[in-house]
């Protein structure tokens, strides 16, 4: 049985709420898992939250956001090297909460688009993951790059490009975090594009097309279920749904209804879900 998981943003309103409490929701919930967002990683009571998840008994896991401030793509050095000390501080929180893995958009600045010189960009994040991978080797975390569609991201949209990312980067400690609401929108087959990571899948997100709890839309979770067996993940699996309309995380991730109507009861039917039709591999 692969650990369950949830984002702790799904309960929160500001990407500033306090964490701690969320640890305790996601315990009661029924997860092994609590995923930190760790956007401002330097502000962060490490020593509070890992004695919270000691508490618990959970795992951690971690994720983030890079801006245009941190754009490791950008053609500007000063910004990439902000983006760097931004990974930096990620990877050290990560390994002080027990984290085995940094997902997100860790390679360029989510949802923004340039007019010109993809190709420049994309070779410049190429270069800057190649010194990230090192960092995060140094930590002992496992820097995993969220593939995205394409009204959140341009550089890798499948898991093949993802895949031939990787192999351009060609370092052990860097790999791939699918995700099926954004594969959902970008794959031709979501069972064939897992299959194809294989060996190259670190984290895995499992959330349905409209961004409901597992079990409440469309993904083919069966299907999901026999990819994983086969490729034999080990990893967590992990659902960032997000279904709270209100407040600055509602609007940044474009919830303009109720997608549930008690997040308590929601979260305990994803892990509930997650245990019977996915994580029995």
């Amino acid at each position: 049985m692969l650990p369950i998981g949830i984002h702790l943003s799904y309960w929160q309103v500001s990407w500033s709420d306090d964490l701690e409490p969320l640890i305790f929701k996601a315990k009661k919930a029924g997860f092994d898992v609590a995923e930190f967002p760790l956007l401002n990683p330097l502000d962060l009571d490490y020593e509070r939250l890992r004695n919270a998840l000691v508490a618990e008994g959970m795992l951690a896991s971690c994720g983030t956001g890079l801006g245009p401030t941190t754009d490791i793509s950008s053609p500007d050095p000063k910004i990439r090297q902000a983006g760097l000390d931004h990974l930096q501080a990620c990877f050290e929180g990560a390994e002080k909460l027990g984290s085995p893995i940094l997902g997100g958009v860790t390679y360029a600045a989510w949802g923004m688009f340039p007019d010109q010189g993809f190709r420049q960009r994309r070779d410049f994040c190429i270069q800057s993951l190649r010194l990230a991978g090192k960092m995060a080797a140094d930590h002992g975390v496992t820097l995993c790059l969220e593939v995205l569609n394409r009204f959140e991201g341009y550089i890798i949209n499948t898991a093949e490009q993802g895949i031939q990312l990787l192999n351009e980067i060609g370092h052990p400690n860097i790999k791939l975090h699918l995700d099926t609401f954004h594969m959902n929108i970008e794959e031709d087959n979501i069972f064939e594009a897992i299959m194809k990571a294989g060996n190259y899948l670190g984290h895995f997100h499992c959330v349905e097309n409209n961004r409901k709890i597992p079990g409440e839309g469309h993904i083919p979770w069966l299907e999901v279920q026999k990819a994983l067996k086969l490729i034999r993940y080990q990893g967590y699996l992990v659902t960032e749904s997000f279904v709270n309309p209100a407040g600055e995380v509602g609007r940044g991730l474009s919830i303009w209804r109720p997608l549930a109507d008690d997040l308590d009861q929601a979260a305990h039917r994803a892990a509930e879900f997650l245990k019977h039709e996915v994580a029995n591999v």
